[in-house]
């Protein structure tokens, strides 16, 4: 019997990556899911959320990781900038859409059995916006009731959801998952760590949904050597620009292995039809570039104000101890690096640099 009798079909990233991609991060939060857990996802910009996202959820990487407890477990990508309008009703109808498309074709006879009664509680949900989150919880009810299946509903690009919608739709979506416990999680993928997207005095309000989160927050940094290479290789293959041993090695170093950076480093190169060979040439062409300097730019706007200023005074060689707690934050998420004999410093001489010339 294979896998996809019980998955739902999902969007792959294109070309997919392998396996083992990130292995450590996709182990740990599939891990957590299938215990029952919420997670958040946290990273700055271009480091690949959205995809890590489609690759996390494809049947085969979750059963590589998780065995048979894969099998009853269902991922339901529900992209946020979809949403109709900016309404706790826009994200019930959205929710109940994406399920009943994620389900659509699944051979598994308790979903091919309730998949008509999910359509109709959509209907009523796009007809009934007073009473739609009845009507969602209604088809959770009917999902659930005495089986053991699993759902994780992935929300992508959550931040803009996060500061904007009225609490009333973060206390139903806690009301459901208190409803389903262990067998409903929430997947989310943010920017910045919940509940920084609100104001402070906003914050309360919305503290039982974002507790969901707290013990299983994982940073999305950097990419390790292994992950970096294969995404450099792709590069080359995709443009027929093969990059000479020495060069590879020096981008991946200079650019801290981010996806973004390395893919506007590379770019570039190509662009100039460059093979540097010397770290001093390299530094030339990818330091104050501006294809590469947008990109610091999106991670820089991604880092709450005290993250920035640590950043900068790491850089230029004026941290204090006061920074510490927040130097260790960065670190977590791969921004700070510790190299042996040389302390903490930048992941990136690109970011580096431009961290340096920020005004305070």
């Amino acid at each position: 019997m294979s896998y996809n009798y019980y998955a739902p079909p999902m969007r792959e990233p294109k070309p997919r990556h392998p396996l083992d991609y990130r292995m450590a991060l996709t182990a740990s939060l599939l891990s957590g899911l299938s215990r029952g857990e919420c997670c958040a996802l946290v990273g700055v910009g271009s480091s690949g959320k959205s995809r890590f996202m489609l690759h996390l959820t494809r049947p085969e990487t979750v059963q590589y990781h998780l065995g048979d407890d894969a099998f009853a477990h269902f991922f339901v990508m529900v992209d946020c900038n979809a949403w109709l309008e900016r309404s706790p009703w826009a994200a019930y109808e959205s929710v109940a859409y994406s399920l009943v498309s994620a389900l659509q074709g699944v051979e598994n006879p308790i979903i091919q059995n309730v998949r008509p009664r999910l359509e109709n509680a959509y209907d009523a949900i796009v007809r009934e916006r007073d009473i739609a989150f009845r009507y969602l919880t209604n088809a959770f009810d009917e999902l659930m009731r005495g089986t053991r299946l699993k759902f994780t509903l992935c929300f992508d690009e959550f931040d803009y959801v996060m500061a904007e919608f009225d609490a009333q739709l973060f206390r139903n979506l806690r009301a459901l998952r208190n409803r389903f416990k262990y067998q409903l999680t929430y997947l989310v993928t943010t920017r910045y760590p919940l509940p920084h997207q609100r104001p402070p005095d906003r914050r309360a309000e919305v503290e039982e949904f974002y507790e969901l989160f707290v013990d299983n927050s994982f940073a999305i940094g950097p990419y390790d050597l292994k992950d970096a290479e294969s995404m450099i290789k792709e590069l080359e293959a995709r443009l027929n620009f093969p990059l000479r041993h020495e060069t590879r090695n020096m981008l991946i170093d200079i650019c801290g292995g981010h996806p973004g950076l390395m893919r506007s480093a590379f770019n570039l190169l190509e662009t100039l039809k460059e093979q540097p060979t010397l770290p001093k040439r390299m530094g030339e062409l990818l330091i104050n570039e501006q294809m590469t300097w947008k990109e610091c730019q999106r991670i820089w706007e991604s880092l709450i104000a005290a993250e920035r200023a640590a950043l900068k005074r790491l850089a230029s060689g004026r941290s204090t101890a006061q920074d510490e707690p927040i130097l260790a934050q960065l670190k977590a998420k791969g921004l700070v690096v510790e190299k042996q004999g040389q302390g903490l410093r930048v992941f990136s001489l690109i970011v580096q640099e431009f961290a340096k010339q920020q005004p305070d």
